[in-house]
């Protein structure tokens, strides 16, 4: 006997009229290693409503008086339910077993060779188990096949599949509206037999390159044959189907509108930086007529204290003159570089300053630091100050010296800017925070702008430093070439 613990179990439904030969069939399936739940049944109206529960295999008596096998596999292949029919049945003639099995009977044996039973429903269950197998393949694979249609016919993109003598394979949807065709027009089709000769020359071209290198490529070409143009930006990629066949596959994103969109961003762009060019040059003209009106009000004074209050002013309104010149001639039209204007303003100072002077050094030590016009300004004005005072009154008699300016940003960028020199220092018991003087005013009231400070060191001299946090920059500007004759009407 074989170990009911080890038993398969299975249901089973017996189409059986005599109560003594379903015994006999469920001890053979005992016998033969099956453990059966099972259910007898002789009328049509009873087997219809037990094939509406789960079943393994039908075990069917050929004749039974109100069902026989034929009818009963007849209403089961109505149903299209594959459950495995074996007929279990006494002696009939072969024309009827050839008939039944032909109809779509699993098997067929007789009573009186039951010792088959077992056997013929262990190899029903195995075939039957075959073609759940295949059902669910196939069912998935048609799945598959409707997501992969669905999801390439609803894309937005062109998508296309060519063999590797450019033959096309497949397009979705959007490429046979783009392209004004079907794929069973174009299917099997090489490119010169759908494009012009340039277009299929260009297209087969483009396809080879990303198949003999075996590496993706992406391009900006042009739709085919199409008015008004459409610039497309195609992906073409290698691979290999489930037999191995190398192919090609690309996907194509329409892209005139973004491209329009960037012509008319980058004409209004240009257009922004010619006008902020031209604000810098006419904002930096007007500086220099008040300059050159303030000098020229110095000159008929004979009072010396009020003409060096007007030169000082002169010299302001040129430090910010020269900011916005700078600004004019650089090709990045937001951001100055300090450096070359730190240098160029100490020149300036140095110079407007050298009748009056002693024989004074001028030290740069000076990294390349860039500021918005928001703090460039205020730096430079506190810079002229800084260096006016020193040049005024820290070598006096002849006396001389060195000035140095240091510039730097470190890398959490604050940026620091020192005016030091070796002469005779503030006076003693002088706080210079406190000083009711215009120009160190002038340097509180723009460092605090700058939200920075401003540190005197106690050494021989003067030694100022100022810091402050670098703004955060924006992307680089890099405006159109300019004509030569841009600096006309300075």
């Amino acid at each position: 006997m074989n170990n009911p613990a080890t038993a398969l179990p299975i249901r089973v439904l017996l189409l059986e009229d005599r109560a003594e030969d379903a015994e006999l069939m469920l001890q053979e399936l005992r016998r033969s290693g099956f453990a059966p739940s099972w259910e007898r049944l002789e009328t049509e109206a009873g087997y219809l409503a037990r094939l509406q529960w789960p079943l393994d295999v039908i075990l069917a008596d050929y004749r039974v008086p109100q069902l026989e096998a034929p009818r009963a596999l007849e209403l089961l292949q109505d149903l299209d339910i594959d459950i495995p029919f074996i007929v279990v049945s006494g002696a009939i003639g072969e024309d009827l077993a050839v008939a039944i099995m032909r109809q779509g009977a699993t098997d067929y044996l007789l009573k009186d060779r039951l010792r088959r039973l077992g056997p013929a429903v262990r190899r029903a269950l195995a075939e039957k188990q075959v073609r759940d197998d295949k059902h669910r393949a196939e069912r998935a694979l048609h799945a598959s096949d409707t997501r992969f249609y669905s999801f390439m016919n609803n894309n937005p993109a062109l998508a296309f599949i060519k063999d590797p003598d450019g033959r096309v394979l497949y397009i979705n949807n959007t490429c046979e509206r783009a392209w004004d065709t079907t794929l069973s027009e174009c299917q099997g089709k090489l490119d010169h037999e759908l494009w012009p000769a340039a277009d299929a020359a260009r297209m087969r071209a483009l396809d080879l390159s990303v198949l003999e290198r075996g590496e993706p490529s992406h391009v900006v070409e042009e739709l085919p044959s199409r008015q008004p143009v459409r610039h497309l930006l195609t992906y073409r990629f290698p691979f290999a189907d489930a037999t191995g066949c190398r192919l090609l596959g690309g996907v194509s994103v329409d892209i005139t509108e973004r491209m329009q969109t960037e012509r008319a961003l980058a004409a209004a762009l240009a257009a922004k930086e010619v006008l902020l060019q031209e604000v810098h040059h006419r904002v930096k003209n007007n500086l220099q007529i008040i300059s050159s009106l303030l000098n020229m009000q110095a000159e008929l004074l004979t009072d010396p204290s009020l003409k060096e209050v007007l030169l000082e002013s002169r010299h302001r309104v040129e430090s910010m003159a020269m900011i916005h010149e700078r600004l004019y001639i650089t090709d990045d039209i937001d951001q100055l570089d300090l450096r070359q204007y730190v240098e160029a303003l100490a020149r300036e100072l140095f110079n407007a300053y050298a009748a009056n002077s002693s024989p004074v050094g001028l030290r740069l030590e000076l990294e390349p630091v860039s500021l918005e016009l928001s703090q460039a300004i205020p730096c430079g004005l506190i810079l002229n100050e800084l260096v006016s005072n020193c040049l005024k009154y820290a070598f006096p008699d002849q006396r001389p010296g060195e000035l140095l300016i240091a510039l730097r940003c470190s890398d959490d960028n604050r940026v620091t800017m020192r005016v030091a020199d070796n002469g005779i220092g503030l006076p003693p018991g002088l706080d210079w925070q406190k000083s009711k003087t215009l120009g160190l005013r002038i340097v509180n009231i723009l460092a605090r702008q700058l939200m920075g400070t401003v540190l005197q060191e106690s050494a021989a001299g003067g030694d100022f430093s100022l810091t402050f946090c670098k703004a955060a920059s924006r992307s680089p500007v890099h405006p159109p070439a300019r004509a030569a004759s841009r600096n006309a009407g300075k």
